[in-house]
């Protein structure tokens, strides 16, 4: 018996037919633009996950690998050095770092390059003074023919009368181009006169200075003294021994062929008569010991002119005028001696231009003069 529908769910299912299909359509529309359907896992090729390696040494770089295909295992790394384990388990921030410093090493001079010359040590500063005295003295004057005096008479063991101080200067070695007898004749010519005035300097102090200073030179081809060293010296008063050294750089010896070496021998005595010394001011030791409060400034006066001219020195003679309350209202340079550098005659006066003096009674209403002077010597 064959089924056959009721009206009315004829009527139901014709009425629930549009509404089905609606249905239909809009789920196939979802399928059409939905996400594409995801493949199986198996299909997907996976590329392996990169592992943080070491700075140094860098591995050897990997083969790309598929899921179809396998390779060999690489062969191990060598050991990383402990500063790039613990750079690399730092991790990222600590590469990014700034590298440490590295201490700068000083250019090393070349093999052939001479060794450096150490510098020369500062010279010793020499200064004697006198005291102050009224006028200028007068330097020694080539001597006069001497008169005859009597109790003097020449004969064997018996000398003349001398009045003046005795210079004899010898050559008693030489080794170059010039032989010793022209050396010595030179020397005596050039070397009497420098070498008498920074002996009487010393025999104003005292009049029994006696003694030999042995000068070791070193003579250029041209005649000059290109160095002068004392070798030995029996003077009590060393800045008269200083005085021939430096005096002894100055002297025009002959020419030779080559360089010569000589050892000079300057004997110095006393003569018939003592060496004039002017009389000194009233109070002289007080004045003497103000100005030498100056001294450690006239001192780097000195120095100063040293550092341009290394054979700088003698003696300098300053002119001074003070009222009675002791301010010096003026001072100047000697006319009996000047200094052999203007630059530190300058700046000596400008040190004793504000110096202080003690108070003098004095008759006069310009107050006092006198002299002062001061040898000035470097070792």
């Amino acid at each position: 018996m064959a089924f056959r529908p009721s009206p009315s769910r004829l009527l139901a299912l014709w009425l629930l037919a549009p509404a089905a299909a609606s249905s239909a359509c809009l789920a196939a529309r979802r399928v059409d633009t939905g996400p594409p359907a995801v493949p199986a896992v198996a299909a997907i090729p996976v590329a392996p996950v990169a592992t943080p390696q070491p700075a140094a040494p860098q591995p050897a770089p990997a083969q790309a690998t598929s899921p179809a295909t396998s390779t060999a295992p690489a062969p191990a790394s060598p050991p990383a050095e402990p500063a790039a384990v613990e750079a690399a388990a730092a991790g990222p921030a600590a590469s990014q770092s700034p590298p440490a410093p590295v201490d700068e090493v000083a250019p090393q001079p070349p093999a052939d390059a001479p060794p450096p010359v150490a510098a020369p040590p500062p010279s010793r500063v020499l200064m004697v003074d006198e005291l102050p005295y009224r006028s200028p003295r007068l330097h020694a004057k080539e001597p006069e023919r001497p008169r005859p005096v009597a109790g003097h008479r020449k004969g064997k063991g018996l000398r003349g009368y001398h009045p003046d101080p005795g210079i004899v200067v010898d050559v008693a070695e030489a080794q170059g181009g010039v032989p010793a007898a022209e050396l010595q004749r030179a020397a005596r010519n050039v070397g009497y006169w420098p070498f008498r005035r920074c002996y009487e300097e010393g025999l104003r102090r005292d009049q029994r200075l006696v003694g030999r200073v042995s000068l070791e030179l070193a003579i250029s081809p041209a005649g000059g003294v290109d160095r002068a060293s004392v070798g030995s010296s029996s003077l009590r008063d060393e800045s008269v021994a200083l005085c021939i050294h430096r005096e002894a750089l100055h002297m025009a010896l002959p020419a030779g062929q080559g360089p010569t070496t000589a050892r000079l021998d300057v004997t110095l005595s006393t003569g018939d008569e003592p060496v004039p010394v002017p009389r000194p001011v009233p109070n002289a030791d007080a004045l003497r010991d103000a100005l030498r409060a100056s001294w450690p400034a006239v001192e780097q006066c000195y120095r100063s002119g040293l550092a341009k001219r290394p054979d700088a020195g003698g003696r300098l003679e300053l002119r001074f005028r003070a009222n009675s309350g002791g301010q010096i209202t003026e001072v100047s340079e000697g006319d009996d001696a000047r200094f052999v550098d203007v630059d530190v005659t300058r700046c000596v006066l400008g040190v004793y231009r504000t110096a202080r003096l003690p108070s003098a009674r004095t008759c006069t209403p310009r107050g006092t003069s006198f002299y002062y002077a001061v040898h000035l010597e470097a070792k």
